[in-house]
């Protein structure tokens, strides 16, 4: 997962030797923020010295230190309360830092522990997830079948990570409604950004993830626009699950003046540090033409930091919905090749130190896909007639209304009105027209909303209204 990281390896060298000295990682771990404390707390470690001993060799069976250990580091985290804290270990270890150097194989979903359930945090733009139409909210209940209850997050996305090409299978679940799909691994792009020249010389620059080199990409970007004779700019990191705090720094300071604020850093003291616009984080580069940020519900973390800083520091507008409300920052800390913690360390401030931690920024100018956008997957299962009464009823006339073949108001019941429209676009695109939705009426449908919201993009209309405007 794609995270705001700090790397302190310092921390390393210290905790090693800790680790070394005392019985496992757990323990030591207890142990050293309770020396660091000097609370008088040593009891708490000796309980848990005591447990892990007496389980390691009392217990009826034998056990694997090193699971109890690992088993003890989840138990702590699971206090906090805090999907973005977790202990990972092996391959899932590798997994993050093959995301945030925007390298990784995948289906593209970047997934959070709430409420001891695996919820998508966000998808990333172009990869099997997105098109599969997985959204910012869906709970993933099983992987290939098996249930991800009690499972950390570190086994969740072991599950679903694999070998380029082979396929895995959901099980979903996106309010009352449960769902299955189907995705076939692929690499997740290399590159976080991309670009284009739209109508008008508005130059469209794409940031799909804020990895190791997004800074970099973003300012050959804006150069080679600026060549070809971009008069303003369209920053979209709309499904952007965030990343490196440095790149978001580096990136937002491109378009702003030196001296403004891109951020704020509050630790658990209450102390806080600003991050400003500097030569040293842009090299002197400078965007001086008009910009538009495009954000939504999926555009979390580092992302937010960036359309925030350029918001209030730059009077840059926002055009999007609402973002998805991440506001803490995250260090990793190494224990041995193949472990590691992420942890929560400070929360991240807005320039005029406003916290969007589960709120979001609004933005300027709202505008989003239409309704079809956030139905979920149909039950091919089924076949459905008039008379009948369901959720995915309700989701099929979403889609027939945004496809334009009905024009009711949607509800659970299948009417007559509803089984006319049905045989209308039955009709169109050469199915048997009987008014009944089968499961091949429901992969047609289905495949009709992905191809319309290709080419149907509100939000980017409104952004390129706004962008010519402003020059």
């Amino acid at each position: 997962m794609k995270k705001i990281i700090n790397k302190h390896p310092y921390w390393t060298v210290i905790l090693s030797i800790i680790t070394g000295i005392l019985i496992t990682i757990a323990v030591g771990l207890i142990f050293f923020f309770n020396f660091l404390r000097g609370d008088g707390t040593n009891n708490n470690f000796n309980r848990v010295a005591s447990v892990f001993n007496q389980i390691n060799n009392d217990y009826y069976r034998k056990v694997d230190s090193s699971k109890l250990a690992t088993g003890a580091i989840d138990g702590m985290l699971s206090t906090l309360d805090d999907p973005f804290s977790n202990y990972l270990t092996d391959n899932d270890a590798t997994d993050l830092n093959d995301s945030v150097s925007g390298s990784f194989g995948g289906v593209g979903i970047q997934v959070v522990k709430k409420d001891n359930k695996i919820e998508v945090m966000s998808t990333i733009d172009g990869t099997p997830a997105q098109k599969a139409g997985l959204k910012a909210g869906d709970v993933i209940n099983t992987v290939d079948g098996k249930s991800l209850s009690g499972k950390s997050l570190s086994k969740a996305m072991t599950l679903m990570r694999g070998k380029v090409g082979t396929k895995v299978k959901l099980g979903l679940q996106r309010g009352n409604t449960t769902f299955t799909k189907s995705i076939t691994r692929a690499k997740i792009p290399v590159e976080t950004v991309t670009s284009k020249m739209l109508s008008q010389k508005v130059g469209y620059i794409a940031i799909s993830s804020v990895a190791e080199k997004t800074s970099k990409e973003l300012k050959a970007a804006l150069k080679r626009l600026d060549k070809a004779g971009a008069k303003s700019y369209i920053i979209d990191v709309r499904n952007n699950p965030g990343g490196l705090m440095d790149q978001a720094l580096k990136m937002s300071s491109m378009f702003l003046k030196n001296g403004k604020t891109i951020m704020q850093v509050e630790d658990r003291n209450g102390d806080k540090e600003s991050y400003k616009a500097s030569k040293k984080l842009d090299g002197g580069y400078k965007v001086k033409k008009p910009v538009v940020v495009m954000i939504n519900g999926e555009s979390a973390s580092a992302a937010e930091i960036f359309a925030a800083a350029l918001h209030q520091s730059a009077n840059v507008p926002l055009v999007g919905s609402k973002s998805y409300g991440k506001g803490t920052v995250q260090n990793i800390t190494q224990y041995t090749d193949s472990d590691e913690l992420k942890l929560t360390i400070a929360k991240w401030l807005t320039p005029n130190g406003t916290w969007i931690h589960k709120k979001g920024i609004i933005p300027d100018y709202k505008a989003d896909y239409p309704a079809m956008a956030y139905i979920t997957s149909f039950d091919e299962k089924k076949t459905y007639t008039v008379g009948q009464s369901n959720t995915d009823i309700k989701n099929l006339q979403i889609a027939l209304k945004d496809l334009g073949y009905y024009d009711g108001t949607p509800t659970s019941d299948f009417t007559d009105q509803f089984a006319t429209a049905v045989k209308r676009y039955q009709s169109e695109n050469k199915l048997t027209a009987n008014g009944q939705v089968d499961a091949k009426t429901m992969r047609s449908i289905e495949q009709k909303v992905i191809e319309e919201l290709s080419k149907n993009d509100p939000a980017l209309k409104m952004a390129e209204k706004v962008s010519v405007a402003k020059r």
